[in-house]
C-alpha cells in the first residue's frame, strides 16, 4: 500500500492488488456496518459480514486486472473507510472513471474521512489519466451534501431509483460528475 495524505491520525492509502485479499475481512465489516446504519450502497437488510465478504471477494479479479483501484482510510491501523475508482474499459472513454462504494465506518465519521478519501481518489484518478468522474448517491443524504461541498456537479435525479436499506420505501438517487481539469469552485 502506498501512503497518502493524512488528516490527523487518519491515513489514506491506495491498495496494491496483491494486498487486496488480505483486507477483504475489514472491507466486509465496513460494508456490513454501512448497510446496517442505513446507507444506500446497493444492498438491503438483512445483510451479513459474510454477504459483504462475498461481494468484496468477487471484486478481487478486477482489482488484480487494475480496472478497480481501491483506496482505504485507516485509523490506528484499522480500515475505517474505502472508495473505489472504477476505470472505464470502453475504447471511447479512456478519460473517464466511476466512483463507487464511498464508505466510512460509523466509529470514524466526523473526522474528515470521506473528504480525505475523495481527495486521495481525485489524485489517483489524475495519475491514471482519468479526469472525468461520475458517481451517484441517495438524494438528500449526508453523502450528497459532501459531494456538493467538494465541488461535484449534479446532472440528474432519478425518482424511486432504489430501495432504502431497510426496504421500507423507494428513494430518489442524485447523479454527479466532476471534471478534474476545472478549477475548484
Amino acid at each position: 500500500m502506498t501512503a497518502g495524505p493524512t488528516a490527523g491520525e487518519v491515513t489514506f492509502e491506495a491498495v496494491a492488488a496483491e494486498e487486496f485479499p488480505g483486507i477483504v475481512p475489514e472491507l466486509a465489516e465496513l460494508l456490513a456496518d454501512a448497510v446496517e446504519s442505513g446507507a444506500s450502497v446497493n444492498f438491503v437488510q438483512p445483510f451479513s459480514a459474510e454477504d459483504a465478504d462475498a461481494w468484496w471477494s468477487a471484486k478481487a479479479a478486477d482489482v488484480a486486472a487494475g480496472t478497480i483501484r481501491p483506496l482505504v482510510a485507516r485509523l490506528d491501523g484499522r480500515v475505517v473507510g474505502v472508495v473505489l475508482l472504477v476505470l472505464s474499459r470502453n475504447p471511447n472513454s479512456p478519460h473517464r472513471a466511476e466512483v463507487m462504494k464511498v464508505l466510512v465506518h460509523r466509529r470514524a465519521r466526523g473526522r474528515g474521512v470521506g473528504s480525505g478519501l475523495m481527495a486521495a481518489l481525485e489524485s489517483l484518478a489524475l495519475a491514471e489519466g482519468r479526469w472525468l468522474l461520475i458517481l451517484d448517491t441517495q438524494s438528500g443524504s449526508e453523502a450528497e451534501r459532501m459531494y456538493r461541498r467538494l465541488g461535484w456537479r449534479e446532472f440528474g435525479v432519478v425518482p424511486a431509483h432504489s430501495l432504502r436499506a431497510d426496504s421500507s420505501e423507494y428513494l430518489p438517487t442524485t447523479f454527479f460528475f466532476k471534471d478534474l481539469r476545472e478549477a475548484p469552485p
